[in-house]
């Protein structure tokens, strides 16, 4: 297996940029002092976000294989945030596989996990990784890992998210390949396609909760780092889901502070084999912010060349200790 390994500083392309999260990306990388370039479809917005941020910009659609040889000299990591990621993911990973350039993203699409995982041998013998799900994963699968820890011989996951905040249209777009790919569970080691499942019930500290069942990934993410044979995944709505997204709420790369919201929290519950069954919990900001901070450290890693080649999840490669780094209090329960 390759390890990780540490080089110099390198630079980062922030493809679809002056979407919501992407905009919130591209602060929070000149925040942390990055060294990155922006690109995207929108020539208006890319301009006038590249002259407010002091950085070069690109204007291409992902089918431009001439624009992304361009975009990605001198690049080290590609980071996606344009969504839906069906239709961007795959050119982009390809993109990056040719001009040996890590890719990482943010979809919550599970099949777009399974197009990455697709792609090992190809980033294997490139030299580069592949992390798709670089946002909300890069707190769930660590939280994962922190808890198969608790028991020996970790054999079941059943895993719940409660999610506070709105939408934007980007994820709106992309619900639609979530809720497509059907019911996915893994059962002994092998991934199956259910066509009825029941709801069950969660206690995030108030109480049991209903949580229905959902394809969010750990099927394919949370198998790849802790190889647990048995997953269940299932969500919620921690509030009802206001005509007014939380996108609306930006203000010079920030979210409104003025609009407060129940955080938003990953339960996750491990079962050993000798039948003890343990539980931690995540608790995080609401919204999409959470998304924004652990794609930016994950690429910041990344520059600095802590990375490991192939089909990889956030805790694959970086552990629970991803943690950390986040703003994120985790309780053992």
């Amino acid at each position: 297996m390759t390890t990780i390994k540490k080089t110099a500083e390198g630079k980062l392309l922030i493809y679809g940029a002056t979407g919501y999260t992407g905009t919130l990306i591209c602060h929070e990388a000149a925040r942390r002092g990055l060294d990155f370039e922006i690109a995207g479809r929108n020539q208006h917005k890319l301009s006038e976000l590249a002259q407010q941020l002091r950085v070069p910009y690109h204007v291409f659609d992902v089918n431009d294989r001439a624009s992304w040889e361009k975009s990605l000299r001198g690049k080290t990591c590609l980071l996606n945030s344009a969504g839906p990621f069906s239709q961007t993911a795959e050119l982009a990973m390809q993109a990056c596989i040719s001009h040996q350039v890590h890719y990482v993203d943010i979809t919550a699409e599970v099949e777009i996990y399974r197009l990455a995982e697709s792609k090992n041998l190809s980033a294997e013998a490139a030299g580069i990784m592949i992390l798709s799900g670089a946002g909300l994963f890069s707190t769930y699968d660590p939280l994962v890992v922190h808890t198969a820890r608790r028991v020996k011989n970790p054999v079941a996951l059943r895993a719940a998210f409660q999610y506070s905040g709105g939408f934007t249209p980007g994820s709106i777009a992309s619900s639609a390949n979530i809720i497509n790919a059907g019911i996915l569970i893994r059962r002994n080691g092998l991934i199956e396609k259910l066509t009825e499942a029941e709801s069950s019930e969660f206690d995030f500290g108030a109480g049991p909760q209903q949580c229905f069942p959902t394809p969010l990934g750990a099927v394919v993410l949370c198998y790849k780092s802790t190889g647990i044979p048995n997953i269940e995944e299932f969500f919620q709505m921690a509030l009802p889901a206001s005509e007014e997204s939380d996108h609306s709420t930006v203000q010079g790369g920030e979210i409104n502070p003025d609009k407060v919201e129940e955080p938003s929290r990953i339960l996750a519950e491990v079962t050993g084999a000798d039948g003890s069954v343990v539980r931690s919990m995540a608790i995080m900001r609401a919204g999409y912010m959470p998304t924004v901070t652990a794609a930016v450290e994950v690429a910041s890693r990344i520059l600095n060349g802590f990375c490991k080649a192939g089909f990889q999840s956030p805790a694959s490669v970086y552990g629970e200790a991803l943690l950390e780094t986040l703003e994120v209090i985790v309780i053992d329960l």
